[in-house]
């Protein structure tokens, strides 16, 4: 099949990108020190193929006499040809730090490398990223998995799960059926799921809170922290492992919120977590 490419080179801050492909695949690397855009997009069926002239790939700066405009680029594909959908791989490479909107159906996303804001938007897809600054996330039943958010984060899911390695900044989790597992949490993070389970591997300091309905809650401690807690469940077993903390009456280092109806709780000792 014909294959589509465009090559811009970039200057002055990291580009944004915006993607709308409804079906495929989209894929973004960043890659450090690159001082240009490079995309590629294939078809990957029929459909696709008739229509692969009428893909929009615009490139633009915002001010061409002002140095510190980011370079824009914007690719969107057509979403119907006779009742079908047509399937398009596109794939972008980026200097590092690029912010992004991608908005799919069906199509997997995935990022590698560093990134700044993202927004991401799909229905079965599943969206994969690996480091993004400001981290925004709705999907309905496609997976979501975050890597590293090093600001803001909010994810929504009605039955995917979520998965997320390290938190650094406020981060708000809301699943209906979907599991969400933290790995690694060390400001203010909110998470709330009706049958879904939540698993934080490693509460460093800040502010954790918890909501479930019936899905079942697991929270590892690291050591040496001055605890507050704030346990509430209806119908649930709650366990904790804690043992006693440091003693003084100086603020909570870590305040664990959680509520539940019928979920069971756990509460444990833990190492902080390795995250890259």
């Amino acid at each position: 099949m014909t294959v589509r490419t465009h090559v811009a080179r970039t200057s002055g801050p990291p580009p944004r990108i915006e993607i709308r492909n409804a079906a495929g695949s989209v894929t973004l690397e960043a890659v450090e020190g690159a001082e240009q855009l490079e995309v590629r997009v294939e078809p990957l069926d029929d459909a696709a193929e008739q229509l692969l002239d009428r893909v929009e790939i615009d490139v633009r700066a915002d001010g061409p006499d002002r140095v510190d405009s980011p370079t824009r680029l914007r690719i969107t594909v057509p979403e119907r040809r006779l009742l079908r959908t047509p399937e398009f791989a596109i794939r972008v490479t980026t200097p590092a730090g690029a912010a992004a909107r991608v908005a799919v159906a069906s199509a997997d996303v995935e990022l590698t490398g560093r990134f700044g804001a993202l927004e991401l938007t799909g229905a079965s897809g599943d969206l994969d990223v690996e480091r993004g600054t400001d981290v925004h996330v709705r999907t309905a039943s496609g997976g979501a998995r975050i890597g590293a958010v090093e600001g803001r984060g909010s994810i929504g899911s009605a039955s995917g799960d979520v998965r997320v390695g390290r938190a650094a900044g406020p981060l708000r989790v809301r699943t209906a059926s979907g599991d969400v597992s933290v790995e690694q949490t060390s400001g203010e993070a909110s998470i709330s799921t009706a049958s879904g389970d939540v698993t934080v591997g490693a509460a460093t300091g800040g502010a954790l809170q918890i909501r479930t309905v019936s899905g079942d809650a697991s929270v590892g401690v690291v050591p040496g922290l001055r605890l507050w807690l704030d346990l509430s469940c209806v119908s649930g077993r709650m366990e904790s492992q804690l043992d006693d903390g440091p003693s003084g009456d100086g603020p909570p280092e870590l305040t664990l919120t959680l509520r539940s109806v019928s979920g069971d709780m756990r509460i444990h000792r833990t190492a902080a977590a390795t995250v890259v």
